[in-house]
């Protein structure tokens, strides 16, 4: 009967590790290189203000290149665009 206890505590304790092994490789696996990358495109929103119902502008950087663009209900606009030299190299 005690060899059951020992064997159920250790089978749980296993679960908990190979758990706590999953979830720190999941939030750490990019910043070590354990997993490939994701594809990235250089694609990133760096901020967005919402003017009103369906209406905002965002400023989004691509690669070395920063634009400003201004959505509407139905219409898509580039308002400023400007290159980033020290993004450049």
């Amino acid at each position: 009967m005690e060899n059951i206890y020992f064997s159920v505590i250790k089978m749980l304790l296993v679960v908990v590790v190979l758990g706590c092994a999953v979830v720190l490789f999941c939030r750490y696996g990019d910043k070590l290189k354990l997993r490939p990358a994701s594809k990235s495109y250089g694609l990133q929103k760096v901020e967005t203000i919402h003017l009103g119902y369906k209406k905002f502008v965002s400023v989004v950087e691509i690669r070395n290149r920063t634009l400003v663009i201004g959505v509407g209900e139905k219409e898509l606009s580039l308002l400023a665009e400007w290159t980033n030299e020290e993004k450049s190299s």
